[in-house]
């Protein structure tokens, strides 16, 4: 939220704070955990896959229990979840692709209760994620398709911490204007959130919890 040569658009800010809880942000999440300690882990030990046998978390596996329904209807980045197990692959993949632990936008114990970091992840899997998708596929972005860091880790901060104003204007226009569309297919210029291109009277640097997403008018 030095230009380089490779500058082609200037575009909109996704300045993803965030390492909430994005989760169910429109694809499936990639890491299965089985237990609710999934909410427990750290980046770096994140569960892996599940074996091919069980590729799916609400499905009852032989000879066991059918999975724990939902304890209660999820919004935003779990809104997807179909049960509980579910919501805990979303959130042990969302700690995963951000590089954080679930403390960096949960309070322990009370991991409900609502936090700004939570209200921006909840924001960005239901207002901002399903207002583009992907040039290469047409899909809905995912969490790490942004939350990368060089080093191919997943960073929270992708555009600095704190931001550095001339690195998140580069990466909008090589990564998030080259990469992303808007969900009918039109392309993503500087004002098709922030209300005017960059230099601009019009412009306004803050996209974050407000209704300035790309419309899909061509």
């Amino acid at each position: 939220m030095v230009y380089g040569a490779r500058v082609k658009h200037l575009g909109l800010v996704l300045p993803v704070l965030v390492g909430a809880v994005l989760g169910a942000c429109g694809g499936a999440p990639e890491p299965r955990a089985s237990a609710p300690e999934a909410l427990g882990v750290s980046a770096q030990s994140a569960p892996t896959p599940k074996a091919a046998a069980v590729p799916d978390d609400c499905e009852q596996e032989p000879g066991k229990p059918p999975p724990d329904p939902l304890e209660r209807a999820y919004t935003g980045v779990a809104a997807k979840a179909r049960c509980q197990r579910e919501v805990y692959t979303i959130m042990a993949g969302v700690t995963r692709f951000l590089g954080v632990e679930c403390q960096y936008c949960h309070l322990v114990p009370d991991f409900r209760a609502m936090t700004h970091r939570k209200e921006i992840a909840n924001w960005m899997a239901s207002d901002l994620i399903p207002a583009l998708q992907r040039k290469k596929d047409g899909k809905q972005p995912w969490c790490n398709d942004c939350h990368t860091g060089t080093d191919g880790k997943g960073v929270a901060k992708i555009l600095g911490d704190p931001r550095r104003p001339t690195f998140a204007v580069e990466w909008m226009t090589t990564h998030l204007v080259e990469d992303f569309q808007s969900k009918n297919g039109a392309l993503l210029h500087c004002k098709s959130c922030h209300q005017g291109n960059l230099g601009t009277p019009e412009f306004q640097r803050q996209i974050i919890l407000t209704n300035h997403l790309p419309t899909g008018e061509r």
